[in-house]
């Protein structure tokens, strides 16, 4: 098999300097040290299968050059793997502390010593050309080792791949600072990769996002201010490179008892952040073509509470059942069905008894907005519109449903509730409890599903 490109990410013990604020690779518990016979290995296995590879990108969460990482026979051996596969261009990463005449020197000897002449380059984590900057975001460098560690790549015939970052926190002109390192960067590099700021992990940059001091950028706010580095052919952008849901895997003195009907319980921090999350960063499920709106339940996680046991079961006759994308609305926003178990979606209640007049209202207003700017976001993906409806399941009047009747309309997308109305209206007028879970109006729900041919 012949391959124009291939990303490897093999992890061994922790960054040495692993202090990035933005980072977690070195705050991780029981970090795996392997053998150089496993790291040997698991190379082999990235590599089986392929007969020449053009481009290898080799990621290790941290520095490659560092040999506690990747061992020097580990390194040859990589070195030794690209050459048999004709890979004409090796990049990898590393601080500047491990960019040493001694390291760099070592790795030139190795490939003349093989006959070997590919081009290598290699990533360094500038992110900002501001020394303020860089203190305060814990980087362990300057502009001054940063210019150092490229002279003596150069110096050498290796190439230098700096990546910087969007939108560090402590600027207030975003565009200014990111336009800046471009220009103190770019004459000394081969390529710049741009990248969206984003807490990795659990990292320090997830409290400040929790602050509210700060937050990643949204897809429009990025292209703003990269794009007229668009066209430039030395200059990569990526908006949402690595960026996995937030991880709330926090101390217990973190976790918070988010119990109450009460702004506190509505538009807390952890909520906040998974919306923002959630409309501006995740990507659905590949299958999930129609979206369906649910009620919460008191049982956490959802699926485990018996109204959702009996809406799955009903659901599970649908003709598209694993097209369809059941997404639960509740005081924390949105939360499509694979994040149910994740904190703080597990760990919170709403009593709808304590609910006064005034935390309704403001409920409804919070719930629309966050409503809202998922299905904008998400219109591309469902391609939902005035004819494609949104679906949804819930009590007339609830305030999540009138949140999302309200939502649609200001979207201009079509919304059908799958509660028979008359038959809701029938059933809420003779006092039934559990009125969602009515095998009739769980089967009008089925039908209402099929008659869409879902």
């Amino acid at each position: 098999m012949d391959l124009d490109t291939k990303t490897m990410i093999i992890e061994n013990n922790k960054c040495a300097w692993g202090k990035c604020i933005f980072c977690s690779f070195s705050k991780k518990q029981n970090v795996q040290i392997l053998s150089e016979d496993k790291l040997k290995q698991l190379i082999e296995n990235e590599l089986d299968g392929i007969t020449t590879l053009k481009q290898l990108k080799f990621f290790n969460s941290g520095s490659f050059l560092d040999e506690n990482q990747i061992p020097i026979p580990v390194q040859d051996f990589l070195l030794e793997k690209c050459k048999q596969l004709k890979t004409e261009e090796l990049i990898f990463e590393c601080h500047p502390m491990f960019i040493t005449d001694k390291n760099i020197s070592r790795i030139r000897k190795k490939l003349n010593d093989i006959n070997y002449s590919p081009k290598i380059n290699v990533a360094i984590g500038l992110e900002s050309a501001d020394n303020t900057i860089l203190k305060k975001i814990k980087k362990g460098i300057t502009r001054e080792t940063y210019t150092k560690a490229v002279e003596l790549l150069k110096k050498y015939n290796f190439y230098a791949r700096t990546y910087l970052m969007a939108n560090l926190p402590y600027k207030k002109d975003y565009s200014k600072s990111l336009n800046d390192s471009v220009d103190f960067a770019l004459p000394m590099s081969d390529t710049i990769c741009i990248i969206n700021a984003y807490p990795y992990g659990y990292a320090e940059l997830f409290d400040i996002w929790l602050s509210r001091k700060w937050h990643p950028l949204n897809k429009n706010e990025f292209e703003k201010i990269t794009k007229k580095y668009k066209n430039n052919k030395k200059i990569e952008i990526f908006f949402d490179d690595f960026i996995s849901y937030p991880k709330f895997s926090l101390p217990k003195q973190k976790k918070v008892d988010l119990y109450g009907a009460n702004k506190f319980n509505l538009t807390h921090p952890y909520y906040e952040v998974w919306q923002e999350y959630l409309a501006d960063f995740y990507i659905p499920p590949k299958v999930k073509e129609h979206v369906l709106i649910l009620p919460c339940s008191y049982r956490k996680p959802y699926s485990m509470s018996k109204t959702h046991k009996a809406i799955i079961t009903r659901l599970k006759g649908a003709y598209s059942y694993g097209k369809i994308h059941q997404i639960m609305v509740s005081n924390p926003g949105l939360i499509p069905r694979e994040f149910e178990s994740k904190y703080p979606f597990a760990k919170y209640d709403w009593p709808e008894a304590q609910e006064t007049p005034n935390i309704k209202k403001l409920y409804t207003v919070v719930t629309q907005a966050r409503i809202e700017n998922y299905l904008k976001n998400h219109k591309d993906y469902y391609s939902y519109n005035s004819k494609k409806p949104v679906f949804c399941y819930l009590k007339y009047e609830a305030e999540s449903y009138i949140a999302l009747k309200n939502a649609c309309k200001n979207l201009d997308i079509s919304l059908i509730n799958l509660v028979d109305k008359d038959t809701y209206d029938l059933f809420k007028k003779q006092g039934m409890k559990d009125i969602l879970i009515n095998e009739m109006l769980l089967d009008k729900m089925f039908l209402g599903l099929a008659k869409r041919k879902l």
